[in-house]
């Protein structure tokens, strides 16, 4: 590849980010329900956190890549406003915590449940993106009998995989 090719990529790629940042909701500190319901709808899910805070879950983006949060106080005020399909977050995860832990840290899965009678396992599959390497499946494994997390895994995601070709 060319540098030329290299420099108009990058560009490309920079361009395409910003643009991405620039569709991103926000919600301030301190707005009502109401007006986040205005500016984003009804919530997929609406679950209450360890110390009482009400969560509202939504799952966006292409193919749900993006899942916001927004957290309510005790005064019915948005306490906390976040996108929680990035890395930092997925890492989080430990084995031993429990589905509705998950399920409060992510919201359901954006991709799928899987359950492999013969592993004893559930695995619940969500889509990330990871700025400029591109799109992933985090998969999160639960022990079937239990309902605990044994472990994690990370790949890419099949449906964004195709060959590059340029021809010169």
């Amino acid at each position: 590849m060319g540098a030329s090719f290299k420099r108009c990529f990058a560009g490309i790629a920079a361009f395409a980010l910003a643009g991405c940042a620039w569709l991103a909701p926000s919600v301030p500190p301190g707005a009502s329900g109401a007006e986040v319901e205005a500016k984003l709808g009804k919530p997929t899910a609406i679950v209450t956190a360890p110390g009482g805070d009400a969560v509202w879950q939504y799952p966006k983006g292409p193919y749900g890549q993006q899942t916001y949060m927004v957290t309510f106080g005790a005064d019915q005020r948005v306490k906390s406003f976040s996108q929680v399909l990035v890395w930092e977050n997925l890492a989080k995860i430990r084995p031993g915590m429990t589905k509705d832990e998950i399920r409060v840290m992510f919201g359901y899965p954006t991709m799928e449940v899987v359950t492999y009678r013969n592993l004893n396992e559930e695995v619940w599959s969500y889509r990330y993106l990871i700025p400029v390497n591109g799109n992933r499946i985090f998969n999160v494994h639960f022990d079937a009998s239990t309902g605990r997390v044994r472990t994690t895994s990370d790949m890419e995601d099949p449906q964004f995989m195709w060959p590059i070709r340029i021809s010169g």
